[in-house]
């Protein structure tokens, strides 16, 4: 795969019911290493490029060498077992670099309340977290993931548009505008099953199918970049 081709997103078992029983009974432990991102609903476990990298590199870095080392020591099996995945996938190295943030998790805690008026078209957007994380750096080729390990009531999905990053290019057009002037597709998530594809297709955090879900929504998050010598997952 080069940088000009597609990668078509697809999904994959990679984790079982119980495994991700266990990983998020443990996300859920370590509460107090969330960071939260908004009020009381929405934290991180690690270090996000999108969120922390995009005004200050270093502070990114900074983050990352803090919350790696919990990842590695709580998810160690799970980060070796996306990593193999990826290894089998592409038949290409696969690896982690300890300077950049490891995948950690999305976590949003719903509490019942009402979705009905969510709009999913303003959180349209495509995966180029690679810039900020990796400046300077362009990548072979740009993979991201995500991984479900608890759904609220309703479950949990993705939301994708037909529009990709070249023709937003090409075209002129900005992300949110073509999502609110389209429809979007419903990717139900299941547990344990990793989503990919190269963060170049329109997409967004999906509504849950409860207009008043409660529970967890726990996912592990990565992106990729191809380099000379393999491929480097990050988040």
């Amino acid at each position: 795969m080069t940088g000009d081709e597609e990668l078509p997103l697809s999904q994959h078992d990679v984790l079982d019911p119980d495994d991700c029983a266990e990983i998020a009974g443990r996300v859920v432990a370590l509460r107090n290493r969330w960071t939260a991102r908004s009020l009381g609903s929405f934290y991180t476990l690690g270090a996000a490029s999108y969120l922390d990298a995009t005004d200050d590199h270093d502070a990114y870095i900074a983050a990352a060498r803090e919350t790696n080392p919990v990842l590695q020591d709580n998810f160690a099996v799970t980060l070796e077992q996306v990593r193999e995945f990826f290894e089998e996938f592409f038949g290409e190295p696969v690896f982690y670099d300890l300077h950049y943030a490891l995948p950690g998790f999305h976590i949003f805690v719903l509490k019942g309340g009402d979705r009905s008026r969510d709009d999913v078209a303003s959180r349209a957007h495509f995966d180029m977290q690679w810039m900020h994380a990796i400046p300077g750096h362009m990548p072979q080729g740009t993979l991201s993931f995500t991984v479900p390990i608890e759904q609220p009531s309703g479950g949990a999905c993705l939301a994708v548009w037909p529009g990709r990053y070249q023709d937003a290019v090409r075209l002129g057009f900005a992300a949110r505008d073509y999502a609110k002037r389209h429809p979007w597709q419903r990717l139900s998530y299941e547990r344990g099953r990793i989503v990919v594809h190269d963060g170049y297709i329109l997409h967004a955090i999906g509504p849950a199918a409860d207009l008043a879900p409660r529970g967890y929504r726990i996912t592990l998050q990565g992106h990729g970049v191809r380099m000379p010598q393999g491929w480097m997952l990050y988040w």
